[in-house]
């Protein structure tokens, strides 16, 4: 609804955010297992391979050999999701899951809510790699344990967390003067823990715009520069009980384009603190409790200076509970956005209450996950969703599922409470976007070759959409996103492969056209291999042709494109490391967004220090 540039009083703003919660490690007697343990699906721990939804990891060492990326470009090559971006690092970027909106995806950092309440959507492009350890990718509807917005799913950060006692540090450089920085330092001192990491990156970058991009054109170097910072500190003050405090923030600068003879700037800050108390009550119940506030605080020079701040205050009291022969999650959450802005909202705050409750079993070959929830808003009321997988293990490495689900988007200030202006405010009266969800899914899980297949098909109704006479939103459109993914990954000696490939149709529901920069296939796949002190690796990404206007025009045809990258690491010594990357290896042009650039052939090298 929203011009794609950050500008705050008319656009940038993230919607909606509810409580959510970094579920506690592991209590119940599980069997030893060499599957990664993840908590987003269930908000329960538990063995990947033991998840009936939909979801990727994104682990430590990926992470560490993505060299230049950004979390934008990572998640795409790895997370099978899609991406726009207006331009290069720093630029306004979106992702897409199964095919709905990018304001259908819930973000957290270690379990918190960090968007703007105004746009509806998430600074993807503003969280800086130094800082993460791994990423939890849950496709599909995610209401039911998360709340508003996760139509699509739930992207869930984790940063670097305190632990054994550790050393790290990096530099690196690469093309368009791109260079960065990071150190970071792990102690282990009696009974407590702590975590310091620091990063800056800074790239004088290539111009956002080409000359397709009308009126906002201007040909000059669109620079980027970052700093952040995280602190983890955690203390057993008795067995079983513990307090933690975890921060984490960023600051970013980004030129960007508004016109020429101007020089615009984006500066957004990020931030995620919360304090914890883990409890251990009895052997069969643990409690968490978390007092936490996300903030995106931005600020526009130029042409168009403005500003936007969200500060949301979360609250979450969560219980796991083993009983009846599985493990309950179970608790409340509380959220306050509020919004401060130069332009002047009718509104600027609104709470969220939520009960929820989730349980997850396991009966010989049969594995069941429930979910459900209350979301209660101060400006739309209460609303209730609900999700319920069933699957069979009928073979020891093979399990087949089916899941049924529900979920909801709550509309944005700018939707709901955007001043008149130039003709055109917000609609208080709007009501949130609903879906529902069937998925149907094969997997094969052990050995050297994993993989699977998954079946998907949502109905979004009440879309929010500019009314007809381009006055106001209203709820009207309907969508459908269907399609099917198939992935496999191989690991056997020295040689590690893996691919993912979605056919998907997320199309508007009454006029058949396709949703705007939906493809209907893309995918990736990356084949690499480890001897001696070497590692080297190549990846391919792919995506079919999009459309940029949601009218399907020829001229907003945007062709499909392949992308090809390059990389290899030398262990000088066990602790020292050198690497090379050379993304878009094919020096490949293709478009994101009509009228914005996309990166060419870049090689970046760095130089990594680390020490357990």
């Amino acid at each position: 609804m929203f011009p794609s540039c950050r500008c705050p009083s008319a656009l940038r703003g993230l919607g909606l955010l509810v409580s959510s919660t970094l579920p506690l490690v592991s209590f119940a007697a599980e069997p030893q297992t060499l599957q990664p343990v993840v908590v987003t699906a269930t908000r329960l721990p538990q063995p990947i391979d033991t998840v009936l939804a939909d979801l990727r990891v994104i682990d430590a060492d990926t992470i560490a050999n993505a060299g230049p990326m950004t979390l934008t470009e990572l998640l795409q090559t790895r997370g099978g999701v899609e991406i726009s971006a207006t331009g290069g690092p720093g630029q306004v970027s979106s992702i897409f899951l199964r095919g709905s909106n990018a304001s259908h995806v819930v973000l957290l950092i270690d379990g918190v809510r960090v968007n703007s309440a105004t746009a509806g959507t998430n600074a993807f492009e503003n969280l800086p790699l130094a800082q993460i350890e791994r990423i939890e990718i849950l496709r599909g509807v995610g209401s039911s344990l998360y709340g508003a917005d996760a139509i699509g799913g739930v992207i869930q950060v984790f940063t670097k967390q305190a632990g054994a006692d550790r050393a790290e540090a990096s530099i690196g450089a690469g093309r368009w003067g791109t260079r960065e920085a990071s150190v970071g330092l792990g102690r282990k001192l009696g009974a407590m823990r702590l975590s310091l990491q620091a990063g800056w990156r800074e790239s004088d970058s290539f111009s956002a715009t080409n000359e397709n991009a009308s009126f906002s054109f201007e040909p000059d170097r669109d620079g980027y520069r970052n700093s952040n910072l995280g602190l983890n500190l955690d203390h057993d003050w008795a067995e079983g009980q513990s307090f933690g405090l975890h921060v984490m923030g960023s600051r970013g600068a980004t030129h960007f384009d508004a016109g020429p003879g101007s020089d615009d700037v984006n500066r957004q800050r990020l931030s995620s603190t919360a304090l914890e108390s883990r409890n251990r009550l009895t052997a069969d119940w643990r409690s968490l409790l978390r007092l936490a506030r996300g903030a995106d605080h931005i600020r526009t020079d130029g042409a168009f200076p403005g500003f936007v701040d969200t500060d949301q205050d979360q609250a979450t009291w969560q219980n796991d509970v083993n009983a009846l022969g599985g493990q309950w999650a179970a608790g409340l959450d509380w959220r306050r956005e509020k919004v401060s802005s130069d332009t002047a909202y009718t509104v600027s705050t609104r709470t969220f209450r939520a009960v929820f409750v989730g349980y997850t079993a396991r009966f010989d070959a049969h594995l069941i996950e429930a979910s459900a929830r209350h979301d209660d808003d101060s400006q739309f009321g209460g609303h209730a969703t609900g999700k319920f997988a069933y699957g069979y293990r009928f073979a020891p490495q093979w399990r087949a599922s089916a899941s049924l689900g529900t979920a909801f988007k709550a509309p944005s200030f700018n939707d709901l409470y955007y001043p008149s202006a130039f003709g055109f405010s917000g609609n208080p009266d709007l009501k949130p976007e609903r879906a529902r969800s069937a998925e149907l899914a094969l997997r094969h899980d052990g050995g050297a070759l994993r993989g699977g297949l998954v079946l998907f098909r949502s109905s979004v109704r009440d879309l929010i959409a500019i009314d007809p006479t381009f006055t106001t939103v209203i709820n009207v459109n309907r969508a459908r996103l269907r399609g099917a993914t198939l992935d496999a990954s191989f690991s056997e000696g020295m040689w590690t492969a893996r691919g993912e490939l979605t056919h998907q149709q997320a199309e508007d529901a009454d006029t058949g056209t396709r949703l705007v920069r939906r493809a209907r296939q893309f995918g990736s796949a990356s084949l690499s291999a480890t001897a001696g002190a070497w590692r080297a690796g190549v990846e391919w990404v792919l995506s079919g042709e999009r459309f940029g206007t949601a009218a399907n025009t020829e001229a907003s045809r945007m062709g499909g494109y392949g992308l090809v990258n390059l990389n290899a690491s030398w262990f000088v010594t066990p602790s020292w490391s050198l690497s090379a990357r050379l993304n878009n290896a094919a020096d490949k042009r293709y478009e994101l967004v009509q009228g914005y650039n996309t990166p060419g052939r870049n090689l970046f090298v760095s130089l990594a220090y680390s020490a357990l």
